[in-house]
């Protein structure tokens, strides 16, 4: 086993989280990305912690030690904390190593045994007492202690200290209790001011939102829809809903659709804090990569496309058309909310216009231009096919009787015209690109 410990010497203030327990499970969750194997420990004032992934399962999974090494630090970069890594094959010797100025990252007992008998005996973690009468023998290294038999020190000192000093040369067990993600996502921040714009609130949600997206990652499941809440002083909170069309995990997406609500947003009050929450999750929606564009990255991109138009204009503003059980052309459709399903749209995109079949002026498919009032017109002088009779409409009390025809224009397009029976009038219903 390999185990990463990362020292956070200034959590409680870095988080703006209420409380450290808080902070430090927002930062396990973000590291479950990396490993299952999550473990922390507060320090004693809590303001600061010790967190421990074990990544030698999964460091070939992300490229070796030394790239996953550089993502995590990138990351907590990212995320805004003050860190130090260390890497050794025992949780308490790569904690001890996070106290030290270099080589902090060894890989096997022998080499970590080597590197911890030149450092100074005051790192070990043990009762003052016991630093203290080791001193007063005269003892100033660990590798002194080291080096003394294991029985002498047990009767001397009892046997907790050298099963302390077997479990951080990596020759006893260590058994740690793994820290488990909670079935939903709640992060909360509070800020030490008032914010009366909303666009301070965007760094804020960026850590959150990274945060998010390694708890999503770790659990391999999307989101369709999560909530902002800005809390505001002896005032209900605002609620923001953030919807997507498809499910995805990417906090910059997140951060993109949050910031076009953000932005047509009129705070009623300033804001005191900020909490995101994602109640319900998916399966994770992947796109396979591909060189000359394939139909999933296309209906990915219009996707994005109708979330980020929702986003600014509104749901209410952005619809889409829906299919009507109703011959009568101009009532054979409705405004709907649903855009399209995703398999209509992948269908769509497979066709190509190098592979359809041209329209012959003789069949029945519709123009692609309807007319919702249908205009008078003489009676066209040339009819290219036809009659097509739609006789429809009497549960409605809005039945008709037309005989449809393809006629040309006099600039020679295309039209699709009709015959009201009913009067004789001639009307155009539609024409053709």
């Amino acid at each position: 086993m390999l185990w990463l410990c990362i020292h956070l010497p200034q959590l409680r203030h870095e988080s703006q989280a209420a409380n450290a327990v808080e902070a430090i499970e927002r930062l396990a969750a973000w590291c479950y990305q990396w490993s299952s194997q999550v473990n922390y420990r507060l320090e004693q004032s809590n303001a600061s912690a010790l967190l421990w992934v074990e990544i030698g399962a999964s460091r070939e999974l992300f490229g070796g030690h030394g790239v996953l090494l550089k993502r995590i630090d990138s990351g907590l970069t990212d995320l805004g904390y003050t860190h130090v890594c260390a890497l050794a094959p025992s949780p308490l010797g790569a904690a001890l190593l996070t106290r030290v100025q270099r080589q902090r990252c060894v890989f096997t007992p022998a080499q970590l045994r080597m590197r911890l008998e030149p450092l100074s005996l005051t790192l070990l973690d043990m009762a003052p007492e016991i630093g203290y009468a080791l001193q007063s023998a005269g003892l100033q290294r660990i590798g002194q202690v080291l080096a003394l038999p294991p029985a002498a020190l047990a009767r001397r000192f009892g046997p907790q200290l050298t099963l302390y000093l077997r479990r951080l040369l990596g020759q006893a067990s260590d058994p740690r209790p793994a820290w488990q993600l909670p079935p939903v996502w709640r992060a909360r921040c509070e800020f030490g001011c008032e914010l009366r714009d909303t666009t301070a609130l965007l760094f804020p949600l960026q850590r959150l939102l990274q945060e998010f997206q390694g708890y999503l990652r770790g659990r391999d499941c999307s989101v369709l829809r999560f909530t902002l809440r800005l809390e505001h002083h002896q005032r209900p909170a605002s609620d923001l809903a953030i919807g997507l069309s498809a499910p995805a995990r990417d906090a910059a997406l997140f951060l993109q659709l949050a910031r076009e609500r953000l932005h047509q947003l009129v705070l009623p009050a300033p804001v005191l804090g900020l909490q995101l929450e994602a109640l319900e999750f998916t399966a994770p929606s992947i796109v396979q990569q591909d060189f000359f564009g394939s139909p999933a990255e296309q209906l990915q991109q219009f996707q994005l496309l109708l979330d980020r138009l929702r986003a600014r204009l509104g749901n209410e503003q952005v619809q889409g058309l829906a299919a009507t059980a109703d011959h009568r052309p101009e009532r054979a459709w409705q405004m709907s909310r649903q855009i399209a399903s995703t398999r209509s749209i992948s269908a769509l995109s497979a066709s190509s216009p190098s592979t359809s079949t041209p329209t012959p002026p003789g069949t029945s498919r519709r123009p692609c231009f309807l007319k919702l009032d249908p205009q008078p017109i003489p009676p066209p002088p040339h009819l290219l096919s036809g009659p097509e009779r739609i006789e429809s409409g009497w549960w409605d009390r809005a039945d008709v009787i037309r005989d449809y025809y393809v006629a040309r224009g006099e600039d020679g397009a295309r039209l699709w015209v009709f015959r009201d029976l009913s009067d004789g009038s001639w009307y155009l219903q539609g024409l053709w690109s």
